[in-house]
């Protein structure tokens, strides 16, 4: 690509400053932290689900990460990560061109803001980052289906559900697991951030295979891995290292995990479990309608979670509502 002498000095300023300023890492102040979080409480989560479509608001996402700054290193269908991005100058210098192409404000001093210098980085080309679940839109499921009882999230991954819940005035306790160290540590810091919330928080690092409440639950709500295509972490309790075929990790951890929601939850309770296609394995929504079947819950309805926009639209992933039925 060639540039005008502007452009050019443009980029080398933006890509000293991005040097200088380090990897730019969602960071907030306590004071910050519950500025963000009343954005949640505030956005109209509670007129969030239209008919079945469940809208997506970006309020607290960026909170959510700020707890799990490792989430940059997470690997997703072998593609780069954004750290590899950041850590190479001319990966780096690519994704800063492309940025400031299509939008990305540079200062005289070089200084391009951390959103923009995030954003160069997540979408640098093959560049893949994990993703997270909106906080606004778990509020939106909470104050619908939660009814102020029990939930447990079984792979609370990146803190927007916690969140969510905690946001949402609707959830009397949440149960969390996820078998990652650093996730688990992040979770158990937003736990401490929010205690003055008058919600009772219970996290567990342990896979939800190897878990039972022992509380009855009045709805099980997640966003499982999809097999192995975000490897969180190379810990050997992450459930696509435990169980490496698609037919291990099916029975191993997909088909214990609902069993071990059907243990915990209410008679007619509800198991939500947001999942979808993906290349490496596209019949994943039909295993998990079996899987569930198997289990002894029925299909009870199907929302729409509103993912990014594309031409004409958006993007969506289902979100399977199962209902618990008698043996």
């Amino acid at each position: 690509m060639i540039y005008s002498v502007s452009k050019k000095d443009e980029l080398n300023m933006a890509f000293k400053y991005a040097r200088k300023r380090g990897m730019p890492y969602y960071s907030y102040s306590y004071d910050e932290k519950l500025i963000e979080f009343d954005k949640i409480k505030r956005a109209n989560f509670r007129n969030g689900i239209e008919g079945n479509e469940v809208l997506q608001l970006l309020h607290g996402l960026g909170l959510a990460w700020s707890y799990f700054p490792h989430h940059w290193e997470v690997q997703v269908l072998k593609m780069k990560r954004p750290i590899d991005v950041y850590n190479d100058d001319k990966l780096l210098k690519k994704a800063l061109a492309s940025r400031i192409k299509y939008g990305g404000k540079v200062g005289l001093d070089g200084y391009m803001t951390d959103a923009n210098l995030r954003k160069a980085i997540r979408t640098a080309s093959g560049v893949q980052a994990v993703s997270n679940f909106r906080p606004v839109a778990a509020s939106s499921i909470y104050h619908k289906y939660a009814n102020g009882g029990v939930v447990w999230d079984m792979s609370c991954g990146y803190g927007g559900r916690l969140i969510g819940a905690l946001a949402s005035g609707s959830v009397k306790k949440y149960i969390g697991t996820d078998p990652c160290e650093l996730t688990y540590k992040g979770l158990k810091n937003i736990e401490h951030d929010f205690h003055h919330i008058d919600m009772e928080v219970d996290i567990n690092m342990v896979g939800s295979e190897d878990f039972v409440p022992e509380e009855q639950v009045d709805l099980c709500f997640t966003s499982p891995p999809y097999f192995n295509t975000e490897e969180y972490s190379n810990e050997q309790t992450q459930s696509w290292k435990k169980y490496p075929t698609k037919k291990e990790w099916l029975e191993g951890f997909l088909r214990k995990t609902m069993k071990n929601c059907y243990r915990c939850l209410k008679n007619d309770g509800l198991m939500m479990i947001n999942i979808a296609n993906v290349k490496a394995y596209p019949n994943l929504e039909t295993d998990v309608l079996r899987m569930a079947y198997l289990g002894h819950f029925k299909i009870d309805d199907i929302l729409l979670l509103r993912l990014s926009s594309i031409m004409g639209g958006f993007k969506y992933e289902p979100i399977f509502i199962f209902r618990k039925t008698n043996r």
